[in-house]
């Protein structure tokens, strides 16, 4: 995990713990159904020595997929709110080397707490500007047929694939409207961050035999949704 990374978790930590206290007067509730789609930003890695004499090149390409979730809100008397969040999504993925490539589908289930901030008093508008961030945990997991097919040294041949867990961290913004005192809708855009998927696979290894992954740095997920609200 880079420094930046853990410096924009560590501000969504120490302004999340301040938010109950700013949004501890006259909360309102809202539920939300949410709909949109993710797209994984690409990876490139190279394997080298000791697993090779020479650098082979590699990429982890993503496909545009779909999520959706639920989340529950709560906002303050002004300008502070904060979500409670579940998603699931898919995201059809290729490992490429000049040796071959591996194709398979990854399962991304997301449960997220994030802050809001309203620029605007939200008591006095409907149409409700904001900035958001959070911290969650992401779950990645592939089916039974690509573990089988990455152990199969005449197919992919890349290794024991298993699912993985993620700290995550997220950020964007978005608009909310109110169209009654019952309903509105949403649109949100956000960067969900994670440490690089490896699948289980080692980063490296001074074991010549070993298989591994080098994929480096931070996992980017763009994402776009709309939401359905509904005020109580």
């Amino acid at each position: 995990m880079n420094k930046t990374f853990r410096l924009l978790a560590f501000a969504a930590v120490v302004v999340g713990l301040a938010v109950p206290g700013l949004a501890a007067d006259e909360k309102k509730y809202r539920f939300e159904f949410f709909g949109g789609a993710t797209m994984p930003i690409d990876k490139n890695f190279q394997i080298s020595y000791p697993q090779t004499s020479q650098p082979i090149k590699g990429t982890q390409d993503f496909s545009v997929g779909p999520r959706g979730g639920v989340r529950f809100g709560i906002d303050g008397a002004r300008h502070w709110g904060q979500d409670y969040c579940y998603s699931y999504g898919t995201n059809p993925s290729r490992i490429s080397t000049d040796a071959g490539s591996f194709s398979f589908t990854n399962h991304f289930h997301e449960a997220t707490t994030n802050i809001l901030y309203y620029p605007g008093n939200i008591e006095k508008r409907k149409v409700h500007f904001f900035l958001t961030a959070g911290l969650g945990a992401m779950w990645v997991t592939v089916n039974r047929d690509a573990i089988q097919e990455a152990l199969d040294p005449g197919g992919a041949g890349i290794g024991e694939i298993r699912n993985e867990v993620k700290f995550s961290f997220n950020a964007g913004a978005g608009v909310r409207f109110r169209l009654s005192d019952r309903y509105g809708f949403r649109i949100d855009v956000r960067d969900y961050m994670s440490p690089a998927l490896r699948y289980g696979l080692p980063e490296s290894s001074s074991d010549p035999n070993a298989v591994v992954f080098p994929v480096e740095n931070t996992f980017h997920q763009l994402f776009a949704s709309f939401s359905f609200v509904i005020h109580f």
